[in-house]
């Protein structure tokens, strides 16, 4: 069963391939080999001159040609809104406000910044006069001589206070050596020396003496009465021999008593006369630094103050700035597209960004929705933008013309040329494309952003050129050929082509007006996809075509 299987097979196979041969050989005959068919039995074309046009179509969308995410550019709690979606807005016109008092007691702060500051500034501005200058130069002269004065004064005093010790210390040492050659004060000095040696004797017999001890003097004993009389008796004595070495003594105590005051007192004007020199030398430093900062030192002041003054007019610009952006203004005319928040809520600085659309302010076409505060589109123009494949878009450049219809609108055609082709690319999915801006030539109020658009581009144009139906042209190893009919036969001619239409092609080399081609009757089937060719077996290459 299974050979039995295999044989039909091949049966089948080969039936098959002898049809297709024979069906090849038909086609090649009918449309390459030159006959001797009749012209009323051929489709005959005569070649003329007309023109021709190679579009490129792509489906985009309607959009403004100018969009705008309008946000706060600080934070708040709105307060109000003035606008709704749909609404029309005029450039600079209120759309809604935030709570404002934080930045109204900011602005009120700042200005009164700016006043103290500005004070300050005109206080070091005003300037002395030549009387305040000559005042100030005279207080600088007068703690000069007051200084020079005092140092004067404390020299001279530490000099007699140096002199009148030095003469005292002199007084003093005469005084010393005529008492030591005083024959008076010898004698008393020694007789004094010999009683204080009885007194020394006298008490410590007494004290010596066990039965004196503790005894009362009404008590005493002859001995211990006898031992207290001689005690009393040398005491006496020594009293007696001190007051004559005191009297022989007295000039040289004298004159150490004045030498100790005499020190004490250099001591204390040395110490007076420093204080005092210090006490002048400030008041002169202070003299010339007020000279100073009124005259050497006044423009750093200035300034210094006018750098304060600048800073606080910057805080207060600021400040104003801060309290202008709780009210949002419109910035551009056009139309409300989306409002995102509510009174009540909280906003935040900031909020989306707009994609740019290739050679234009429109936005890209995308399917998320805005973060933004506010959207606003000026819808008095509006632009088509169209992603095209990656082949078709190294075709398409600037100021080409297009025709532009629109899936909502029936009946409307509006014309349009290019404005940018993108020079980067988005990849989605794989699917390489670039996005190509086409403005139109004129608005209808019934187009909304969003619309699908569809296109056709006229990428090149020949005018009153020869040309030839794509069907009559076929392809062998890269060349074109058609098949003149000339002479009652076909002749395969190669020709040269140019723009190639969805119905003719343009013949820039190999025939000439008025010859006749043949268009065979077999036609292979175009391809399909994004862009369609222009049938025939000498189609438009994968384009949409327009003869």
């Amino acid at each position: 069963m299974l050979v039995g299987f295999l044989n039909r097979t091949r049966i089948i196979v080969a039936g098959l391939a002898i049809i297709a041969l024979v069906l090849g050989t038909l086609i090649y005959r009918d449309m390459f080999v030159s006959g001797k068919n009749t012209a009323s039995s051929l489709n005959i074309y005569t070649v003329a001159r007309r023109t021709v046009t190679s579009t490129i179509s792509g489906s985009g969308n309607v959009e403004p040609q100018l969009q705008s995410n309008v946000n706060f550019k600080v934070a708040g709690t709105l307060t109000e809104i003035d606008v709704h979606v749909g609404d029309h807005v005029s450039a600079g016109q209120k759309l809604a406000a935030i709570e404002s008092s934080a930045q109204k007691n900011a602005v009120d702060q700042a200005a009164a910044n700016v006043a103290t500051a500005q004070a300050n500034l005109q206080a070091v501005v005003t300037p002395v006069t030549q009387n305040q200058v000559t005042q100030l130069q005279n207080n600088v002269a007068s703690a000069q001589q007051t200084y020079n004065d005092t140092v004067a004064q404390v020299n001279l005093t530490n000099t007699q206070d140096a002199n009148q010790v030095a003469a005292d210390q002199n007084q003093l040492t005469l005084d010393q050596q005529t008492l030591s050659f005083n024959l008076t004060y010898q004698n008393d000095l020694l007789q004094l020396n010999k009683d204080k040696a009885t007194y020394g004797t006298a008490l410590a017999t007494f004290n010596g003496d066990a039965s004196c001890a503790g005894v009362a003097f009404a008590n005493y004993s002859a001995q211990c009465l006898a031992e207290y009389t001689a005690v009393s008796t040398a005491q006496t004595a020594v009293a007696i021999d001190q007051g004559k070495v005191n009297v022989d003594t007295a000039q040289v105590t004298a004159d150490q008593t004045k030498v100790n005051v005499d020190t004490a007192k250099q001591q204390t004007d040395r110490a007076t006369g420093q204080r005092s020199i210090n006490q002048g030398a400030a008041s002169l430093t202070s003299a010339q630094d007020q000279l100073r900062t009124q005259t050497e030192t006044k423009p750093n002041q200035i300034a210094s103050a006018r750098a304060q003054v600048a800073s606080a007019q910057a805080a207060l610009q600021t400040a104003q700035q801060n309290l202008n952006n709780t009210t949002l203004v419109a910035p551009m005319d056009g139309e409300v597209n989306s409002i995102n928040g509510v009174v009540g809520e909280g906003v935040s600085p900031g909020g989306g960004t707009t994609a740019e659309a290739p050679g234009t302010q429109a936005p890209l076409p995308t399917s998320s929705a805005s973060t933004g505060f506010m959207v606003i589109g000026d819808v008095s123009g509006m632009d088509v933008v169209i992603p095209f494949a990656e082949s078709d878009a190294s075709r398409l450049a600037f100021n080409q013309d297009a025709q532009v219809t629109f899936d909502a609108v029936a009946n409307l055609t509006i014309s349009g040329h290019v404005i940018a082709v993108a020079t980067a690319a988005t990849n989605a999915s794989g699917v390489v494309n670039y996005y190509v801006t086409i403005a139109l030539n004129q608005t209808n109020k019934a187009l909304k952003q969003g619309m699908t658009a569809n296109a056709a581009v006229t990428v090149s144009k020949a005018t009153n050129a020869i040309v030839v139906p794509n069907l009559a042209i076929s392809h062998v190893a890269g060349q074109a050929f058609v098949n003149v009919y000339a002479g009652g036969q076909q002749v395969q001619t190669p020709i040269e082509t140019g723009v190639v239409g969805d119905q003719f092609t343009e013949v820039t080399g190999g025939l000439s007006e008025s010859e006749q081609v043949v268009i065979p009757t077999v036609k292979a089937a175009s391809g399909t996809g994004n862009t369609r060719g222009g049938g025939g077996l000498g189609g438009g290459g994968g384009v949409q075509v327009r003869g």
